[in-house]
Formats: C-alpha cells, structure tokens, sequence
C-alpha cells in the first residue's frame, strides 16, 4: 500500500472473502437500501441526493461502506438503480397486457439447454 492510499483490508483482492464478510456485506447493503426506500431515493451515486442520505442514512451508509469492497458499493449502487428501472419497466409492460414468458434458465443458475450435455 502507499501513502496516500485509502484502501481497507476487505479491497485485498489477493485474499478471497469468507462467506461471513459477504454476509456482513450483503446484510449493511440490504440495511442501507431499505433506509433509502424509507426516504424515495433511488440513486445513492446522485450527488443530489446527497445531503439527504447524509440526513438520514449516515449510519447504514458508514457500516455499508466499511463492511464491503469498495469495487462492490459501487456496483450495489448502480445495480440498485438498474434493478429500480428494469421493474418499473416491466409493471408497465404487464400493465399494459403484456405478459412474462419464462424460459427456464434466463436469469438463473440452470444451464441454458443448448449448452446441456
């Protein structure tokens, strides 16, 4: 590490993460997102919002941000507002008739059927 660095010891990408820290950081990010529910903001990156999740949200924001990677809060806070996006899209889809049409492996662990052995 040099000087001016401000990594912690969890951004160590030598190390792999225990399933305890993950737990640890998915638990502080799901406390976080709920406090942001509570308050409507959507988008913790928007410096608008800012002064409000400061306001409201400091605590679960400080135990969020010690208890993850740093490469993860960024990716939790833009994928909260992708995931945001894509389910109001799809209730406007399904409230104007469309319908979802499961497929069976997208979007899950299976193996898409073309790849199965």
């Amino acid at each position: 590490m040099g000087w001016f660095t401000n990594r912690k010891p969890i951004d160590d990408q030598t190390k792999p993460l225990s399933k305890a820290s993950r737990k640890q950081c998915w638990d502080s990010r799901d406390s976080f997102f709920a406090c942001l529910d509570k308050i409507g903001v959507e988008n913790a990156l928007d410096p608008e919002n800012a002064a409000q999740i400061q306001t409201h949200c400091a605590k679960q924001e400080s135990t969020f941000n010690n208890d993850c990677a740093t490469s993860w809060i960024k990716y939790f806070k833009e994928k909260r507002v992708v995931d945001i996006k894509r389910e109001r899209m799809i209730a406007k889809l399904e409230s104007e008739g469309a319908q979802r049409v499961d497929l069976g492996y997208v979007g899950s662990a299976a193996t898409p059927p073309s790849h199965r052995k």
